[in-house]
Protein backbone atom coordinates (compact mmCIF):
# COMPACT_ATOMS: atom_id res chain seq x y z
CA UNK A 1 0.00 0.00 0.00
CA UNK A 2 1.10 3.30 -0.74
CA UNK A 3 2.21 5.65 2.15
CA UNK A 4 2.32 9.08 2.14
CA UNK A 5 3.33 11.38 4.54
CA UNK A 6 1.57 13.31 7.55
CA UNK A 7 2.71 16.70 6.25
CA UNK A 8 1.60 15.68 2.55
CA UNK A 9 -1.82 14.69 3.46
CA UNK A 10 -2.02 18.12 5.34
CA UNK A 11 -1.02 19.80 2.55
CA UNK A 12 -3.62 18.00 0.39
CA UNK A 13 -6.34 18.53 2.31
CA UNK A 14 -6.04 21.97 2.84
CA UNK A 15 -5.89 22.49 -0.59
CA UNK A 16 -8.81 20.27 -0.93
CA UNK A 17 -11.41 22.04 1.09
CA UNK A 18 -14.21 19.28 1.41
CA UNK A 19 -17.07 21.34 1.08
CA UNK A 20 -15.26 22.70 -2.08
CA UNK A 21 -14.69 19.23 -3.81
CA UNK A 22 -18.18 17.76 -2.54
CA UNK A 23 -20.43 20.63 -4.15
CA UNK A 24 -18.79 19.44 -7.75
CA UNK A 25 -20.84 16.28 -7.10
CA UNK A 26 -23.70 17.39 -4.83
CA UNK A 27 -25.83 20.41 -3.34
CA UNK A 28 -25.25 21.54 0.11
CA UNK A 29 -27.19 23.41 2.09
CA UNK A 30 -26.06 25.08 4.90
CA UNK A 31 -27.20 23.41 8.32
CA UNK A 32 -25.89 25.82 11.32
CA UNK A 33 -21.91 25.79 10.60
CA UNK A 34 -21.65 22.41 8.68
CA UNK A 35 -23.88 21.59 5.66
CA UNK A 36 -26.46 18.52 4.37
CA UNK A 37 -27.03 17.23 1.23
CA UNK A 38 -28.85 13.98 -0.01
CA UNK A 39 -25.93 11.30 -0.01
CA UNK A 40 -24.81 10.57 -3.70
CA UNK A 41 -24.02 6.79 -2.62
CA UNK A 42 -27.69 5.71 -1.67
CA UNK A 43 -31.45 6.51 -2.70
CA UNK A 44 -33.15 9.09 -0.27
CA UNK A 45 -35.44 11.91 -0.01
CA UNK A 46 -34.41 13.20 2.83
CA UNK A 47 -30.38 14.90 3.28
CA UNK A 48 -29.01 12.83 5.88
CA UNK A 49 -25.18 13.40 4.75
CA UNK A 50 -23.43 15.88 7.29
CA UNK A 51 -20.90 17.56 6.08
CA UNK A 52 -18.45 18.69 8.61
CA UNK A 53 -16.24 21.92 8.17
CA UNK A 54 -14.72 21.85 11.71
CA UNK A 55 -13.26 18.46 10.79
CA UNK A 56 -13.28 18.42 7.50
CA UNK A 57 -14.89 15.45 6.41
CA UNK A 58 -18.47 13.75 6.13
CA UNK A 59 -20.79 11.77 7.31
CA UNK A 60 -24.09 9.88 6.02
CA UNK A 61 -26.52 8.70 8.72
CA UNK A 62 -28.83 6.34 6.15
CA UNK A 63 -25.71 4.30 4.63
CA UNK A 64 -23.24 4.92 6.98
CA UNK A 65 -20.36 6.24 4.09
CA UNK A 66 -18.22 8.52 5.73
CA UNK A 67 -14.50 9.76 6.16
CA UNK A 68 -12.53 12.41 4.62
CA UNK A 69 -12.26 14.19 1.33
CA UNK A 70 -10.03 11.58 0.15
CA UNK A 71 -12.72 8.86 1.55
CA UNK A 72 -15.10 11.41 -0.64
CA UNK A 73 -13.21 11.44 -3.81
CA UNK A 74 -12.32 7.48 -3.15
CA UNK A 75 -15.71 6.34 -3.29
CA UNK A 76 -17.99 8.51 -6.06
CA UNK A 77 -14.46 8.14 -8.33
CA UNK A 78 -14.23 4.48 -7.49
CA UNK A 79 -10.76 4.47 -7.11
CA UNK A 80 -8.07 3.06 -4.88
CA UNK A 81 -6.24 5.39 -1.69
CA UNK A 82 -3.83 6.01 -3.65
CA UNK A 83 -5.56 7.28 -6.99
CA UNK A 84 -7.58 9.25 -4.67
CA UNK A 85 -4.51 11.19 -3.39
CA UNK A 86 -3.50 11.68 -7.03
CA UNK A 87 -6.93 12.87 -8.14
CA UNK A 88 -6.88 15.58 -4.95
CA UNK A 89 -3.19 16.20 -5.97
CA UNK A 90 -4.06 16.96 -9.36
CA UNK A 91 -6.61 19.04 -8.39
CA UNK A 92 -5.12 21.59 -6.84
CA UNK A 93 -1.58 21.31 -8.80
CA UNK A 94 0.12 19.88 -6.29
CA UNK A 95 3.04 17.39 -7.34
CA UNK A 96 2.91 14.06 -6.14
CA UNK A 97 5.73 12.30 -3.52
CA UNK A 98 8.25 10.47 -5.82
CA UNK A 99 8.79 7.88 -3.04
CA UNK A 100 4.30 7.14 -2.75
CA UNK A 101 4.47 4.58 -5.67
CA UNK A 102 1.09 2.65 -6.04
CA UNK A 103 -0.26 -0.21 -4.63
CA UNK A 104 -1.33 -4.10 -6.03
CA UNK A 105 -5.21 -2.50 -6.61
CA UNK A 106 -4.23 0.46 -8.50
CA UNK A 107 -1.93 -1.12 -10.32
CA UNK A 108 -4.41 -3.69 -11.45
CA UNK A 109 -7.30 -0.83 -12.28
CA UNK A 110 -4.26 1.11 -14.83
CA UNK A 111 -3.91 -2.40 -16.25
CA UNK A 112 -7.54 -2.97 -16.74
CA UNK A 113 -7.98 0.35 -18.46
CA UNK A 114 -4.93 -0.53 -20.70
CA UNK A 115 -6.52 -3.51 -21.88
CA UNK A 116 -9.96 -2.12 -22.85
CA UNK A 117 -8.46 0.25 -24.35
CA UNK A 118 -6.81 -2.66 -26.46
CA UNK A 119 -10.08 -4.44 -26.76
CA UNK A 120 -11.39 -1.12 -28.04
CA UNK A 121 -8.50 -1.00 -30.76
CA UNK A 122 -9.09 -4.53 -31.47
CA UNK A 123 -12.79 -3.97 -32.02
CA UNK A 124 -12.27 -0.85 -34.77
CA UNK A 125 -9.63 -2.79 -36.50
CA UNK A 126 -11.67 -6.08 -37.40
CA UNK A 127 -14.95 -3.74 -38.18
CA UNK A 128 -12.69 -2.19 -40.97
CA UNK A 129 -11.49 -5.23 -42.37
CA UNK A 130 -13.02 -7.87 -43.78
CA UNK A 131 -13.78 -9.89 -40.93
CA UNK A 132 -16.00 -7.49 -40.41
CA UNK A 133 -18.12 -6.73 -43.03
CA UNK A 134 -21.43 -8.02 -41.57
CA UNK A 135 -20.87 -5.03 -38.87
CA UNK A 136 -20.28 -2.44 -41.21
CA UNK A 137 -23.17 -3.68 -42.97
CA UNK A 138 -25.28 -3.02 -40.28
CA UNK A 139 -23.80 0.32 -39.34
CA UNK A 140 -24.37 1.37 -42.51
CA UNK A 141 -28.14 0.36 -42.87
CA UNK A 142 -28.35 2.69 -39.97
CA UNK A 143 -27.15 5.28 -41.88
CA UNK A 144 -24.06 6.38 -39.78
CA UNK A 145 -21.38 8.19 -41.24
CA UNK A 146 -17.51 7.54 -41.13
CA UNK A 147 -16.75 10.34 -39.21
CA UNK A 148 -19.54 8.96 -35.99
CA UNK A 149 -18.03 5.66 -36.13
CA UNK A 150 -14.55 6.63 -35.64
CA UNK A 151 -15.98 9.63 -33.29
CA UNK A 152 -17.49 7.09 -31.05
CA UNK A 153 -14.86 4.26 -31.92
CA UNK A 154 -17.54 1.58 -32.63
CA UNK A 155 -16.39 -1.64 -33.75
CA UNK A 156 -17.28 -5.12 -34.50
CA UNK A 157 -16.52 -8.63 -32.54
CA UNK A 158 -16.25 -11.61 -34.72
CA UNK A 159 -18.23 -14.58 -34.74
CA UNK A 160 -15.43 -16.39 -33.33
CA UNK A 161 -15.57 -17.79 -29.81
CA UNK A 162 -11.52 -17.01 -28.89
CA UNK A 163 -10.75 -13.99 -31.41
CA UNK A 164 -9.97 -11.27 -28.66
CA UNK A 165 -8.69 -13.76 -26.25
CA UNK A 166 -5.49 -14.85 -28.20
CA UNK A 167 -5.15 -11.27 -29.29
CA UNK A 168 -5.24 -10.20 -25.83
CA UNK A 169 -2.41 -13.18 -24.96
CA UNK A 170 -0.07 -11.66 -27.76
CA UNK A 171 -0.13 -8.68 -26.17
CA UNK A 172 0.56 -9.92 -22.93
CA UNK A 173 -2.54 -10.35 -21.03
CA UNK A 174 -3.29 -13.08 -18.73
CA UNK A 175 -6.86 -15.53 -18.99
CA UNK A 176 -6.97 -14.10 -15.07
CA UNK A 177 -6.66 -10.68 -16.35
CA UNK A 178 -9.19 -10.69 -19.39
CA UNK A 179 -11.67 -12.19 -16.90
CA UNK A 180 -11.45 -9.68 -14.26
CA UNK A 181 -11.89 -7.13 -17.02
CA UNK A 182 -15.06 -9.24 -18.12
CA UNK A 183 -13.83 -9.34 -21.27
CA UNK A 184 -13.84 -13.29 -21.47
CA UNK A 185 -15.79 -15.43 -19.54
CA UNK A 186 -14.71 -18.26 -17.53
CA UNK A 187 -15.68 -21.90 -16.47
CA UNK A 188 -14.12 -24.89 -15.51
CA UNK A 189 -13.33 -26.10 -18.76
CA UNK A 190 -12.24 -23.28 -20.53
CA UNK A 191 -12.17 -19.32 -21.39
CA UNK A 192 -14.38 -17.40 -24.07
CA UNK A 193 -14.89 -14.59 -25.51
CA UNK A 194 -17.60 -12.85 -24.27
CA UNK A 195 -18.93 -10.78 -26.79
CA UNK A 196 -19.23 -12.63 -30.59
CA UNK A 197 -20.80 -11.56 -33.44
CA UNK A 198 -22.10 -8.22 -32.18
CA UNK A 199 -21.46 -4.50 -33.47
CA UNK A 200 -19.71 -3.16 -30.37
CA UNK A 201 -20.37 0.25 -28.85
CA UNK A 202 -16.94 1.20 -26.46
CA UNK A 203 -18.36 2.92 -23.15
CA UNK A 204 -16.00 6.17 -22.15
CA UNK A 205 -16.04 8.01 -18.87
CA UNK A 206 -15.78 11.40 -18.23
CA UNK A 207 -11.95 11.31 -18.36
CA UNK A 208 -11.45 9.48 -21.59
CA UNK A 209 -11.41 6.24 -20.22
CA UNK A 210 -12.67 2.68 -21.91
CA UNK A 211 -14.50 1.19 -18.88
CA UNK A 212 -16.78 -1.60 -20.50
CA UNK A 213 -18.66 -2.44 -23.60
CA UNK A 214 -22.03 -2.51 -25.23
CA UNK A 215 -22.75 -5.18 -27.78
CA UNK A 216 -25.43 -5.21 -30.45
CA UNK A 217 -26.34 -8.75 -31.56
CA UNK A 218 -26.50 -9.24 -35.48
CA UNK A 219 -28.32 -12.54 -35.28
CA UNK A 220 -32.20 -12.04 -35.43
CA UNK A 221 -32.58 -14.78 -32.59
CA UNK A 222 -30.02 -14.08 -30.12
CA UNK A 223 -31.04 -14.47 -27.02
CA UNK A 224 -30.09 -10.73 -26.07
CA UNK A 225 -29.99 -8.15 -28.14
CA UNK A 226 -28.01 -6.20 -26.29
CA UNK A 227 -24.98 -7.18 -24.22
CA UNK A 228 -23.43 -5.07 -21.33
CA UNK A 229 -19.81 -5.70 -20.04
CA UNK A 230 -20.07 -7.19 -16.07
CA UNK A 231 -19.30 -4.49 -13.43
CA UNK A 232 -15.83 -4.62 -13.20
CA UNK A 233 -13.21 -2.43 -10.92
CA UNK A 234 -13.16 0.19 -13.19
CA UNK A 235 -17.05 -0.07 -14.15
CA UNK A 236 -20.09 0.59 -12.14
CA UNK A 237 -23.16 0.57 -14.43
CA UNK A 238 -25.44 2.46 -11.55
CA UNK A 239 -22.89 5.59 -11.85
CA UNK A 240 -22.06 5.70 -15.88
CA UNK A 241 -24.02 7.09 -18.89
CA UNK A 242 -23.14 6.90 -22.69
CA UNK A 243 -21.59 9.29 -24.73
CA UNK A 244 -21.06 11.83 -20.81
CA UNK A 245 -17.49 11.81 -22.62
CA UNK A 246 -19.36 14.45 -25.26
CA UNK A 247 -22.17 15.92 -23.44
CA UNK A 248 -20.27 17.25 -20.43
CA UNK A 249 -18.64 19.61 -22.97
CA UNK A 250 -22.05 21.08 -24.43
CA UNK A 251 -23.06 24.20 -24.96
CA UNK A 252 -26.63 23.18 -24.44
CA UNK A 253 -28.52 24.09 -21.61
CA UNK A 254 -29.80 20.85 -21.17
CA UNK A 255 -29.36 16.63 -22.02
CA UNK A 256 -31.33 14.10 -23.23
CA UNK A 257 -31.80 11.46 -22.06
CA UNK A 258 -32.27 8.23 -23.94
CA UNK A 259 -33.28 4.71 -23.44
CA UNK A 260 -30.28 2.95 -26.32
CA UNK A 261 -26.88 3.32 -27.76
CA UNK A 262 -27.90 4.42 -31.03
CA UNK A 263 -30.44 6.61 -30.30
CA UNK A 264 -28.14 8.72 -28.55
CA UNK A 265 -25.33 8.18 -31.47
CA UNK A 266 -27.90 9.40 -34.14
CA UNK A 267 -28.59 12.39 -32.22
CA UNK A 268 -24.80 13.18 -31.90
CA UNK A 269 -24.11 12.37 -35.76
CA UNK A 270 -27.56 15.78 -36.30
CA UNK A 271 -25.34 17.61 -33.98
CA UNK A 272 -27.46 17.43 -30.62
CA UNK A 273 -24.27 16.44 -28.43
CA UNK A 274 -25.89 16.76 -25.36
CA UNK A 275 -27.83 13.37 -25.78
CA UNK A 276 -26.87 10.27 -22.65
CA UNK A 277 -28.44 6.73 -21.99
CA UNK A 278 -28.35 4.82 -19.26
CA UNK A 279 -26.87 1.21 -19.97
CA UNK A 280 -29.93 -1.17 -19.88
CA UNK A 281 -31.23 -0.25 -16.58
CA UNK A 282 -33.90 2.28 -14.89
CA UNK A 283 -31.96 5.57 -14.22
CA UNK A 284 -30.61 5.94 -11.03
CA UNK A 285 -29.89 8.54 -8.38
CA UNK A 286 -26.36 8.38 -9.13
CA UNK A 287 -26.75 8.91 -12.77
CA UNK A 288 -29.38 11.85 -11.71
CA UNK A 289 -26.98 13.30 -9.67
CA UNK A 290 -23.98 13.33 -12.47
CA UNK A 291 -26.78 14.54 -14.68
CA UNK A 292 -27.20 17.71 -12.26
CA UNK A 293 -23.52 18.70 -12.65
CA UNK A 294 -23.51 19.51 -16.35
CA UNK A 295 -27.12 20.55 -17.14
CA UNK A 296 -30.35 22.32 -15.50
CA UNK A 297 -32.55 20.37 -17.14
CA UNK A 298 -33.59 16.99 -18.95
CA UNK A 299 -35.26 16.46 -21.82
CA UNK A 300 -37.03 12.56 -21.52
CA UNK A 301 -36.61 10.59 -24.75
CA UNK A 302 -37.85 7.44 -23.77
CA UNK A 303 -40.16 5.00 -25.93
CA UNK A 304 -44.08 5.51 -25.34
CA UNK A 305 -45.32 1.58 -24.60
CA UNK A 306 -45.73 0.97 -20.98
CA UNK A 307 -42.55 0.17 -19.89
CA UNK A 308 -41.02 3.38 -21.82
CA UNK A 309 -43.70 5.40 -20.16
CA UNK A 310 -42.94 3.70 -16.53
CA UNK A 311 -39.64 4.09 -16.73
CA UNK A 312 -40.04 8.02 -17.76
CA UNK A 313 -42.24 8.50 -14.59
CA UNK A 314 -39.34 7.20 -12.47
CA UNK A 315 -36.95 9.37 -13.92
CA UNK A 316 -39.06 12.80 -13.87
CA UNK A 317 -39.72 11.79 -9.78
CA UNK A 318 -35.77 11.23 -9.28
CA UNK A 319 -34.88 14.55 -11.54
CA UNK A 320 -37.28 16.70 -9.62
CA UNK A 321 -36.69 15.25 -5.80
CA UNK A 322 -32.73 15.78 -7.23
CA UNK A 323 -33.80 19.71 -8.10
CA UNK A 324 -33.68 18.65 -11.85
CA UNK A 325 -35.96 20.52 -14.52
CA UNK A 326 -37.53 18.07 -17.02
CA UNK A 327 -39.44 17.91 -20.04
CA UNK A 328 -40.98 15.12 -21.96
CA UNK A 329 -40.17 14.77 -25.51
CA UNK A 330 -43.53 13.73 -27.54
CA UNK A 331 -42.49 13.17 -31.52
CA UNK A 332 -45.28 13.32 -33.98
CA UNK A 333 -44.72 10.79 -37.04
CA UNK A 334 -41.79 8.87 -36.20
CA UNK A 335 -41.35 6.38 -34.10
CA UNK A 336 -37.94 7.76 -32.80
CA UNK A 337 -35.65 10.74 -33.12
CA UNK A 338 -33.45 9.47 -35.83
CA UNK A 339 -36.58 8.92 -38.14
CA UNK A 340 -38.18 12.36 -37.09
CA UNK A 341 -34.72 13.87 -38.12
CA UNK A 342 -34.53 11.83 -41.36
CA UNK A 343 -37.84 12.76 -42.32
CA UNK A 344 -37.95 16.70 -41.67
CA UNK A 345 -34.24 17.55 -40.64
CA UNK A 346 -32.67 18.40 -37.78
CA UNK A 347 -33.42 22.22 -37.31
CA UNK A 348 -37.10 20.73 -37.47
CA UNK A 349 -35.92 18.49 -34.46
CA UNK A 350 -34.46 21.45 -32.80
CA UNK A 351 -37.65 23.16 -32.71
CA UNK A 352 -39.79 20.39 -31.31
CA UNK A 353 -37.01 19.86 -28.46
CA UNK A 354 -38.45 23.66 -27.39
CA UNK A 355 -42.30 22.78 -27.90
CA UNK A 356 -42.11 19.57 -25.34
CA UNK A 357 -44.24 19.90 -22.21
CA UNK A 358 -42.73 19.89 -18.85
CA UNK A 359 -42.34 16.06 -17.39
CA UNK A 360 -45.50 16.15 -15.46
CA UNK A 361 -47.58 18.38 -17.74
CA UNK A 362 -47.26 15.56 -20.21
CA UNK A 363 -48.08 12.64 -17.53
CA UNK A 364 -50.74 14.25 -16.96
CA UNK A 365 -52.32 15.07 -20.12
CA UNK A 366 -51.56 11.43 -21.05
CA UNK A 367 -54.36 10.39 -18.22
CA UNK A 368 -56.95 12.08 -20.32
CA UNK A 369 -56.19 10.79 -23.22
CA UNK A 370 -59.24 8.25 -24.05
CA UNK A 371 -61.42 9.13 -22.23
CA UNK A 372 -65.09 11.77 -22.18
CA UNK A 373 -64.61 14.09 -19.61
CA UNK A 374 -67.90 15.47 -20.47
CA UNK A 375 -69.44 11.93 -19.44
CA UNK A 376 -69.95 11.60 -15.45
CA UNK A 377 -68.50 8.30 -16.48
CA UNK A 378 -65.62 9.11 -17.93
CA UNK A 379 -64.37 11.82 -15.04
CA UNK A 380 -64.54 8.95 -12.76
CA UNK A 381 -62.23 6.93 -15.16
CA UNK A 382 -60.04 9.98 -15.41
CA UNK A 383 -60.37 10.59 -11.34
CA UNK A 384 -59.21 6.31 -10.67
CA UNK A 385 -56.12 7.23 -13.24
CA UNK A 386 -55.06 10.40 -11.90
CA UNK A 387 -55.23 9.82 -8.06
CA UNK A 388 -51.86 6.85 -8.32
CA UNK A 389 -50.31 9.50 -10.63
CA UNK A 390 -50.90 12.73 -7.96
CA UNK A 391 -49.66 10.30 -4.94
CA UNK A 392 -46.70 9.53 -6.77
CA UNK A 393 -45.48 13.02 -7.14
CA UNK A 394 -42.46 13.97 -4.90
CA UNK A 395 -43.01 17.69 -4.37
CA UNK A 396 -45.94 19.35 -2.30
CA UNK A 397 -45.65 22.03 -4.63
CA UNK A 398 -45.81 20.05 -7.81
CA UNK A 399 -48.69 17.65 -6.44
CA UNK A 400 -51.04 20.74 -5.42
CA UNK A 401 -50.94 22.43 -8.30
CA UNK A 402 -52.02 18.87 -9.93
CA UNK A 403 -54.74 18.54 -7.38
CA UNK A 404 -56.11 21.79 -8.40
CA UNK A 405 -56.42 20.35 -11.85
CA UNK A 406 -57.99 17.35 -11.22
CA UNK A 407 -60.44 18.67 -9.26
CA UNK A 408 -61.45 21.25 -11.92
CA UNK A 409 -61.44 18.64 -14.64
CA UNK A 410 -63.29 15.89 -12.74
CA UNK A 411 -65.40 18.39 -10.99
CA UNK A 412 -64.75 17.25 -7.52
CA UNK A 413 -63.88 19.66 -4.44
CA UNK A 414 -60.06 20.24 -4.17
CA UNK A 415 -60.00 18.54 0.01
CA UNK A 416 -62.24 15.42 -1.98
CA UNK A 417 -58.39 15.03 -4.09
CA UNK A 418 -56.52 15.69 -1.73
CA UNK A 419 -57.94 13.04 1.25
CA UNK A 420 -57.71 10.39 -1.55
CA UNK A 421 -53.87 11.19 -2.80
CA UNK A 422 -53.42 11.65 0.85
CA UNK A 423 -54.73 8.02 2.05
CA UNK A 424 -52.99 6.61 -1.40
CA UNK A 425 -49.66 8.24 0.10
CA UNK A 426 -50.16 7.13 3.20
CA UNK A 427 -50.50 3.42 2.11
CA UNK A 428 -47.58 3.65 -0.10
CA UNK A 429 -45.44 4.98 2.65
CA UNK A 430 -46.94 1.57 4.62
CA UNK A 431 -45.80 -0.22 2.07
CA UNK A 432 -42.76 1.38 1.74
CA UNK A 433 -41.76 0.87 5.82
CA UNK A 434 -42.44 -2.35 5.74
CA UNK A 435 -40.00 -2.49 2.93
CA UNK A 436 -37.64 -1.12 4.98
CA UNK A 437 -38.53 -3.39 8.23
CA UNK A 438 -37.95 -6.57 6.27
CA UNK A 439 -34.50 -4.84 5.12
CA UNK A 440 -33.70 -3.83 8.83
CA UNK A 441 -34.70 -7.51 10.28
CA UNK A 442 -32.26 -8.89 7.14
CA UNK A 443 -30.12 -7.17 8.19
CA UNK A 444 -29.59 -7.77 11.36
CA UNK A 445 -30.17 -11.31 11.15
CA UNK A 446 -26.93 -11.30 8.07
CA UNK A 447 -23.58 -10.87 9.63
CA UNK A 448 -22.23 -7.78 9.48
CA UNK A 449 -19.75 -7.53 6.42
CA UNK A 450 -17.24 -4.98 7.97
CA UNK A 451 -16.97 -7.05 11.22
CA UNK A 452 -19.02 -10.19 11.10
CA UNK A 453 -17.64 -10.83 14.94
CA UNK A 454 -19.96 -8.36 16.59
CA UNK A 455 -23.09 -10.62 16.34
CA UNK A 456 -21.41 -13.09 18.60
CA UNK A 457 -19.50 -10.32 20.93
CA UNK A 458 -22.59 -7.18 21.02
CA UNK A 459 -21.88 -5.55 24.30
CA UNK A 460 -18.05 -6.10 23.82
CA UNK A 461 -18.04 -4.66 20.52
CA UNK A 462 -20.25 -1.56 21.80
CA UNK A 463 -17.15 -1.26 24.58
CA UNK A 464 -14.29 -1.51 21.83
CA UNK A 465 -16.10 1.50 19.87
CA UNK A 466 -15.82 3.43 23.09
CA UNK A 467 -12.03 2.55 23.90
CA UNK A 468 -11.78 4.03 20.17
CA UNK A 469 -13.75 7.19 20.11
CA UNK A 470 -11.86 7.58 22.93
CA UNK A 471 -8.50 7.44 21.59
CA UNK A 472 -9.29 9.86 18.88
CA UNK A 473 -10.83 12.30 21.18
CA UNK A 474 -7.98 12.07 23.94
CA UNK A 475 -4.84 9.88 22.41
CA UNK A 476 -3.13 10.68 26.19
CA UNK A 477 -4.98 7.85 27.88
CA UNK A 478 -3.61 5.11 25.56
CA UNK A 479 -1.52 4.16 28.61
CA UNK A 480 -4.44 3.50 30.77
CA UNK A 481 -6.23 1.31 27.91
CA UNK A 482 -2.61 -0.58 27.69
CA UNK A 483 -2.35 -1.29 31.24
CA UNK A 484 -5.55 -3.51 31.56
CA UNK A 485 -5.67 -4.51 27.84
CA UNK A 486 -3.73 -5.96 24.60
CA UNK A 487 -5.06 -6.08 21.10
CA UNK A 488 -5.68 -9.53 21.60
CA UNK A 489 -8.51 -8.79 24.33
CA UNK A 490 -10.15 -6.71 21.46
CA UNK A 491 -12.59 -10.05 20.63
CA UNK A 492 -13.90 -8.39 17.14
CA UNK A 493 -10.70 -8.65 14.47
CA UNK A 494 -12.36 -5.33 12.58
CA UNK A 495 -12.24 -2.88 15.91
CA UNK A 496 -8.73 -5.08 16.95
CA UNK A 497 -6.99 -3.84 13.84
CA UNK A 498 -8.64 0.03 14.01
CA UNK A 499 -7.43 -0.15 17.53
CA UNK A 500 -3.86 -1.50 16.54
CA UNK A 501 -3.95 1.11 13.98
CA UNK A 502 -4.89 4.13 16.10
CA UNK A 503 -2.42 2.79 19.21
CA UNK A 504 0.63 2.58 16.70
CA UNK A 505 0.46 6.27 15.18
CA UNK A 506 0.00 7.86 18.73
CA UNK A 507 3.03 6.22 19.65
CA UNK A 508 4.75 7.03 16.78
CA UNK A 509 3.84 10.57 16.86
CA UNK A 510 1.17 10.72 13.89
CA UNK A 511 -1.57 12.33 13.04
CA UNK A 512 -5.45 10.72 13.84
CA UNK A 513 -7.36 11.17 11.25
CA UNK A 514 -8.96 9.56 8.19
CA UNK A 515 -6.53 10.95 5.99
CA UNK A 516 -3.62 9.52 7.72
CA UNK A 517 -5.32 6.15 8.63
CA UNK A 518 -7.05 5.37 5.42
CA UNK A 519 -4.18 4.38 3.39
CA UNK A 520 -5.00 1.01 5.59
CA UNK A 521 -8.38 0.60 5.07
CA UNK A 522 -11.03 -0.04 2.44
CA UNK A 523 -13.26 3.14 1.62
CA UNK A 524 -15.98 1.04 3.70
CA UNK A 525 -14.17 0.82 6.49
CA UNK A 526 -13.27 4.35 6.61
CA UNK A 527 -17.16 5.09 6.61
CA UNK A 528 -17.32 2.20 10.00
CA UNK A 529 -14.54 4.36 11.95
CA UNK A 530 -15.54 8.01 10.72
CA UNK A 531 -19.45 6.74 12.62
CA UNK A 532 -17.83 5.58 15.44
CA UNK A 533 -16.26 8.94 16.09
CA UNK A 534 -19.23 10.36 14.90
CA UNK A 535 -21.76 8.53 16.74
CA UNK A 536 -19.16 9.46 20.23
CA UNK A 537 -19.60 12.81 19.80
CA UNK A 538 -21.94 12.70 22.34
CA UNK A 539 -20.11 10.14 24.73
CA UNK A 540 -18.95 11.55 28.06
CA UNK A 541 -15.67 11.87 27.97
CA UNK A 542 -14.60 10.76 31.65
CA UNK A 543 -12.41 8.43 33.21
CA UNK A 544 -15.16 5.96 34.87
CA UNK A 545 -16.76 5.87 31.40
CA UNK A 546 -13.35 4.42 29.66
CA UNK A 547 -12.94 1.95 32.37
CA UNK A 548 -16.66 0.48 32.48
CA UNK A 549 -15.41 0.08 28.89
CA UNK A 550 -12.15 -1.54 29.81
CA UNK A 551 -13.36 -3.88 32.53
CA UNK A 552 -16.32 -5.03 29.57
CA UNK A 553 -13.13 -6.27 27.91
CA UNK A 554 -11.12 -7.50 30.80
CA UNK A 555 -14.30 -9.86 31.80
CA UNK A 556 -14.54 -10.88 28.43
CA UNK A 557 -11.49 -12.18 28.79
CA UNK A 558 -11.87 -13.94 31.95
CA UNK A 559 -14.41 -15.90 30.66
CA UNK A 560 -12.85 -16.75 28.01
CA UNK A 561 -9.72 -17.87 29.77
CA UNK A 562 -11.87 -19.88 32.03
CA UNK A 563 -13.76 -21.59 29.62
CA UNK A 564 -12.72 -24.96 28.94
CA UNK A 565 -10.81 -25.35 25.27
CA UNK A 566 -13.61 -28.30 24.47
CA UNK A 567 -16.54 -25.94 24.63
CA UNK A 568 -14.21 -23.64 22.73
CA UNK A 569 -15.38 -22.35 18.95
CA UNK A 570 -12.57 -23.13 16.24
CA UNK A 571 -11.93 -19.34 16.26
CA UNK A 572 -12.14 -19.16 20.00
CA UNK A 573 -9.68 -22.11 20.25
CA UNK A 574 -6.88 -19.98 17.69
CA UNK A 575 -7.65 -16.83 19.53
CA UNK A 576 -6.53 -18.64 22.95
CA UNK A 577 -3.20 -20.22 21.28
CA UNK A 578 -2.41 -16.96 19.29
CA UNK A 579 -2.44 -15.57 23.15
CA UNK A 580 -0.74 -18.46 24.68
CA UNK A 581 2.35 -17.73 21.83
CA UNK A 582 2.60 -14.03 22.88
CA UNK A 583 2.48 -14.67 26.28
CA UNK A 584 5.14 -16.84 25.36
CA UNK A 585 7.44 -14.80 23.64
CA UNK A 586 7.12 -11.81 25.55
CA UNK A 587 8.71 -14.18 28.71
Amino acid sequence: MARFSDSFLEALKANNEITSVMSSYVELKRAGRDFVCSCPFHAEKTPSCHVYTGTQSFYCFGCHAGGDVISFIRLIEHLEYPESVRFLAQRAGMPMPEDAGSDDASKRRTRMLEMNRDAARYFRDVLNSEAGREGMDYLNERRLERGTMIRYGLGYAPNDWHSLHFHLRRLGYTDDEMADAALVVRNKKSVYDKFRHRVMFPIIDRRGNVIAFGGRALEKDAPAKYLNSDETLVFHKRESLFSLNFAKNTKEKFLILCEGYMDVIMLNQAGFDSAVATLGTAITPQQVQIMKQYAPEVIISYDSDSAGQNAAMKAINLLSEAGVASRVLVIPDAKDPDEYIKKFGAESFRQLLGKTATALDHEFGRLKAGIDLTAAAGRAEFLKKAVPFLASISTDTDRAVYISETAKISEQPVNVITDLVNERRRKNSAGERRAEERELIHSKITRDPINPDSVNYPREERAERGIIAYMFNSPDLLPRVEKKLTPEDFPTAFNRKVFVCVSERIKNGGTLDMGSIGAEFSADEVGRITGICRQADKLPYSIPQLDEYINVLVACRTRREDKPASEMSDEELLRKMDELRNKKKKQ
